[in-house]
């Protein structure tokens, strides 16, 4: 029986960063992969979506074909659901799905927000019975400029 992992993404740096992970572990593990990205709905109606629920099939099927490009066997789907439920939709599919892990994207908090842990993956880490891998965002090498005396 082949592992499969569960890939939850994003639109921003850390939830690509994921995806670079997640084709070097499954490379190695012989993984199958089950990307999944949820579109946040704001609590109130007033406020739009970061994205359009087009715009996250794109982001799914663009995600996707990386992992078979590298030569994974992946599938995907994309949801939409409150912000506030967006990690019990990450750890209800990798159960239903039967995954072995869950890899997902991790933006470096700052302040009260990391404090009070309540961002999605603090969520995924405390409702999921599986093993979660939080990848680091990608590392940027900053340059100095050398100056001759």
């Amino acid at each position: 029986m082949r592992n499969r992992l569960l890939l939850a993404i994003d639109q921003f740096e850390p939830g690509q960063a994921a995806v670079d992970f997640t084709i070097g572990l499954a490379a190695t593990s012989k993984a199958d992969v089950r990307v999944v990205h949820v579109r946040e709905l704001p609590a109130s109606l007033r406020i739009r979506p970061l994205e359009s629920a087009s715009d996250a099939g794109v982001l799914v099927e663009e995600t996707v074909r990386r992992l078979q490009t590298a030569g994974i066997a992946a599938e995907g789907c994309a949801y939409s659901d409150r912000e506030t439920r967006v990690a019990h939709r990450i750890v209800e599919e990798a159960s239903r799905e039967g995954c072995d892990a869950i890899v997902l994207g991790s933006l470096r908090r700052r302040g009260f927000p990391r404090v009070l842990g309540q961002g999605t993956r603090e969520r995924v880490l405390k409702m999921s019975s599986l093993p979660v891998i939080v990848t680091p965002p990608a590392l940027t090498v900053r340059h100095r400029s050398r100056t001759h005396r």
